[in-house]
């Protein structure tokens, strides 16, 4: 017994050493989710892919500390220890089933990251709002769209100078893009695409991570019983 009680011991330890990577990978995908679609997510309104990233941030921060109770737990040998590691990773666990379903779901559902209504009024005042302006500059250059449906957008009769922007092409702030030259994407279709993807890694992530959680939650559990076993033949393993 006495050797199997060892053996989940060091089982658990270097579990919680892959714990507090895992909860590193969470927090690093969190934040960068967060950062590069937080420009997005502010202008256009339909998109919600803020709520699982924040929650990733946060379950992320949080697992380092679990990871103290378990490592604790599982060098002392403390009953008390090990169980509230087990009562926090479960809880953990659900917040991160439950950071993966709707993730998952956001990402099936195509209506819920449709963002063209938004995204056109955003265009609409691209010549009157620096601020749109902008938004819509950082976008084209960082997603290599353009428009709202493709180059035309801006040399259409709506468009007041019926010039292509820089942000279409490869080239400096400034400068004026040939059509032959510009992104042919357009930007409603690239950012929905990006959205989903990012909702699929972020629901993925959850639900794998959560994997190696519960197996964490059983070694835990088997070293408490083991632990309340040899405190009650008076003696410690």
């Amino acid at each position: 017994m006495s050797c199997v009680s060892d053996c989940i011991k060091w089982l658990l330890f270097i579990f919680n050493f892959i714990f507090a990577i895992c909860g590193l990978g969470i927090l690093v995908v969190g934040v960068l989710v967060h950062l590069e679609l937080s420009h997005v997510t502010d202008s256009v309104q339909e998109v919600d892919i803020r709520f699982p990233a924040i929650s990733m941030i946060v379950v992320g921060s949080i697992i380092f500390v679990i990871s103290f109770f378990g490592c604790c737990g599982a060098i002392r040998e403390s009953h008390c220890m090990t169980v509230t590691f087990a009562s926090f990773l479960l809880f953990i666990l659900l917040v991160q089933v439950a950071i993966g379903v709707y993730t998952f779901v956001l990402a099936k559902n195509e209506d819920s990251i449709n963002i063209k209504t938004s995204y056109q009024q955003v265009f609409d005042r691209y010549y009157t709002s620096s601020a749109d302006k902008e938004f819509v500059d950082i976008v084209q250059g960082n997603f290599q769209c353009c428009g709202v449906n493709g180059p035309k957008d801006f040399i259409s009769g709506n468009s007041p100078n019926r010039t292509i922007p820089w942000s279409c092409c490869n080239k400096r702030e400034g400068q004026i893009c040939e059509y032959g030259e510009s992104y042919k994407a357009g930007c409603v279709e690239t950012l929905s695409q990006t959205l989903q993807k990012a909702a699929v890694i972020v629901g993925g992530i959850a639900i794998g991570i959560a994997g190696v959680e519960l197996i964490g939650i059983i070694f835990a559990l088997c070293l408490a019983n083991s632990i309340r076993n040899a405190e009650r033949r008076g003696y410690r393993v």
